[in-house]
């Protein structure tokens, strides 16, 4: 391509980039900073998390500024749109700033267009650009203040334009700090070295652009502290902010482990590009490129690593890596290394090699954008249907949507004028507790629910009562597009009064139990509550768990209204306890509790209380018993699970009739270098066999005549299990099949 057809070829571009987003705008928010930026639209609170800190005031200037063209920030639909609108322009303003940026580091047109359209070709570029969302337009601002410093660094322009240059880098610089806080990383390192090193820049206009830099970030940051309070105000909730990022994410500084880190280069340099092998052949590629660049332009490859390295440590080593989009900058040098390696095959052969991996590219982003365009979010989907279908009913929600909860609040009383919605502002990890307390009062009262399939605490509620009403997923990969979106997939339930509730101090999965632990509670603490609702027929309870140790054989002890309903005691380890409950003795109308304590007569003991069940005759049950071991949880995948020996037995309630019992699980090929053979047996005949070698859901029928027989025992039995141990590890268990769900039904 001749130098007089780069710059229309550029145009053509950014107007075909443009034109390819606006038809997909979306139709709701979706990640919670979506939802705080587009609260503070409406009214600028940083203390409220509107938006959240550090309050990105430029960015909800412009987008303020731009309401009038979209139908006012009072309505909530045009504040989407306009969040959106603002990324697909910063989207299509960096395919001409990305090529000057490379230009001035030293690259000629032709290598830099390539990268050009390599970083508008990347998926999450090209998604991104359609996201409600600071990113684009922080990086837009920051690449700009970067091609600029660039070209005072390696004199791509005359002397006077060097020094215009400068002070304009400057103030964008500033600019950009208060569009995402994070461009500093991007833009200070080469501002820094222009200042100091730029040789044809006089002392006057070196200071002239720390001024120019210093003003931009007073222009915004003196009305953002007025609005929150002054310094202290501000402070404070940048303060809490920062606690919550230290504390509640995964991160490479706080989490130091080899799998951590991993996951952090993967996410980083690998998932941008639409996926891990996609991602493998461009950073090769890139690879490439960076050694040529070392041994032909190694001036340009410092300026290249003094412009993003900085943001890259900091990337990897303080921010969420799980969160694709974080990984935006770090697009650009990968584009423009492969760009210079592509280089070396010739000028018509480059261009081939170019727009074919740009539309390999872009296959994905196109399809993911079209998707995007044309569905909600699934939390608001999931808030809107449920808040349609309920009707009167108050609508509760796990506290990951708690803010599209109060967006869809906002839209509704627009809409209807007031507000229809009555939803419960539920503490985070203890969730189940406002609930509690809701049946507690108004024991009639259903509930409409959105909850976090990854959030285990609705097992600590009768599952009779509770009925799945929709299931809202992604229809796009997470990764690259939406990768750690917050709130991600959603279940909608209706939660009918409940036959039983478990309040503080039990261990039904890793994740309450967990809580159970930080509160110092348990059984041997302070008695473990359930709560019951008000019967009169005859019922089963039953109860599980384990004996930490500590105090050797523990008393345990269930009463309720001040008699004694059981008393058995347990050596450490596992138990499993079967309570028949007569008829009459939870008459009455409401909820009253059965209180769960441990003691032991040495003292000190420790122990979790795994299970829970009651229900009347005639319906199913299944247990835990021998062979299985404490529940687990990873927080990372969301994922709940139980570990199964080599021989662990179900105890399933005999009900006069056939059950089927379901087992889903985990590919044990992970594991073993075969499919195990897997046998369920009851009263010792066979009644199924399966030899699974992916992940499964197994069904087996059991009759109602081997399930009498065998007294409800139904023995799982694998051919293959393993011991950590044998690794190095000290966990001495025996791991035969790791199990996600048990039903009967």
């Amino acid at each position: 391509m001749t130098h007089r057809l780069v710059r229309p070829a550029l145009a053509a571009l950014a107007f075909l980039f443009l034109a390819a987003h606006v038809p997909f705008l979306p139709e709701s928010l979706e990640d919670i900073d979506s939802v705080n930026f587009a609260l503070g639209v409406r009214d600028f609170d940083v203390a409220l998390h509107q938006p959240h800190p550090p309050g990105y005031p430029v960015y909800i200037g412009l987008v303020k500024a731009s309401m009038p063209l979209f139908g006012g920030s009072s309505d909530p639909a045009s504040v989407v749109t306009a969040l959106a609108v603002w990324s697909v322009i910063s989207g299509a303003l960096l395919v001409p700033l990305t090529f000057l940026l490379f230009r001035g580091m030293g690259s000629d047109e032709r290598r830099a267009l390539w990268a050009a359209v390599l970083v508008s070709a990347c998926p999450l570029f090209w998604f991104t650009a359609l996201r409600p969302l600071s990113d684009m337009a922080g990086l837009a601002v920051a690449v700009a203040a970067q091609a600029l410093t660039a070209a005072v660094l390696t004199g791509v322009s005359g002397v006077a334009g060097d020094r215009r240059r400068l002070i304009v880098a400057g103030a964008l610089a500033g600019i950009a700090a208060g569009i995402r806080g994070q461009t500093v990383m991007l833009t200070a390192p080469l501002l820094a070295l222009s200042v100091i090193a730029a040789r044809r820049v006089t002392v006057g206009t070196r200071i002239l652009a720390v001024v120019a830099a210093a003003g931009a970030c007073l222009l915004w940051t003196i009305p953002l502290l007025a609005a929150n309070g002054g310094v202290g105000g501000y402070l404070a909730a940048l303060g809490a902010q920062a606690g919550e990022d230290f504390t509640g994410v995964v991160m490479l500084w706080t989490t130091r482990t080899p799998r951590v880190a991993a996951s952090a280069l993967t996410n980083s340099l690998l998932w941008p590009w639409g996926s891990v092998i996609a991602g493998a052949v461009v950073v090769a590629v890139a690879a490439a490129g960076a050694l040529r660049l070392a041994a032909r332009q190694p001036r340009a490859l410092i300026l290249l690593a003094l412009a993003f390295a900085p943001y890259a440590a900091f990337h990897l080593l303080f921010q969420e890596t799980a969160t694709i989009r974080y990984a935006l900058p770090l697009v650009l040098p990968i584009a423009w290394l492969a760009a210079t390696a592509v280089e070396m095959v010739g000028r018509r052969a480059g261009v081939a090699v170019t727009a074919t991996l740009a539309a390999m590219l872009l296959t994905g982003g196109i399809q993911a954008a079209r998707s995007y365009g044309s569905h909600p979010a699934p939390a608001f989907q999931a808030v809107r249907e449920a808040a349609a279908a309920s009707e009167s009913l108050p609508l509760a929600t796990h506290a990951v949507f708690r803010r599209t909860l109060d967006w869809e609040i906002l839209q509704d009383s627009r809409n209807a004028g007031q507000e229809r919605i009555v939803g419960y502002r539920a503490p985070h990890g203890r969730e189940w507790l406002t609930l509690v307390e809701r049946w507690k009062r108004e024991p009639s009262a259903s509930i409409a629910l959105v909850g976090d399939p990854s959030r285990t605490d609705l097992s600590l509620f009768d599952p009779q009562g509770r009925e799945l009403r929709g299931t809202y997923r992604w229809a796009i990969p997470e990764r690259p597009y939406v990768g750690g979106v917050r709130p991600g997939a959603a279940d909608r339930y209706l939660m009918r009064p409940p036959g039983w509730m478990l309040d503080r101090g039990w261990a039904l999965s890793a994740e309450i139990g967990g809580v159970t632990a930080k509160d110092g509670g348990g059984p041997h603490a302070q008695p473990s509550l359930a709560w019951i609702r008000g019967r009169s027929e005859a019922a089963l309870m039953l109860v599980g768990g384990r004996n930490l140790g500590g105090g050797g054989t523990a008393t345990l002890r269930a009463t309720h209204g001040g008699r004694t309903l059981d008393t058995w005691e347990t050596a450490p380890g596992f138990f499993l306890r079967r309570l028949p409950i007569p008829a009459g003795t939870f008459a009455g109308i409401g909820y009253t509790p059965v209180a769960f304590t441990a003691s032991s007569a040495a003292g000190g003991a420790r122990v979790a209380l795994e299970q829970f069940d009651l229900q009347p005759e005639g319906v199913p049950i299944v247990a835990y018993a021998s062979g299985w071991h404490e529940p687990e949880y990873n927080a990372a995948l969301a994922t709940a699970w139980r570990w199964a020996a080599e021989r662990s037995v179900l105890w399933v309630r005999p009900i006069g009739r056939d059950v089927t019992l379901t087992l889903a699980g985990e590919s044990p090929l992970r594991y073993f270098d075969g499919a195990p053979d897997v046998r369920l047996t009851a009263a010792g005949q066979e009644i199924s066999r399966f030899t699974p070698a992916a992940d499964f859901t197994w069904e087996a029928r059991v009759p109602a005549h081997l399930l009498d027989q065998g007294g409800g025992d139904v023995v799982i039995e694998s051919n293959r299990w393993f011991t950590p141990a044998s690794a190095g590890a000290a966990d001495q268990r025996h791991l035969a099949l790791r199990i996600y769900r048990v039903t009967v039904r």
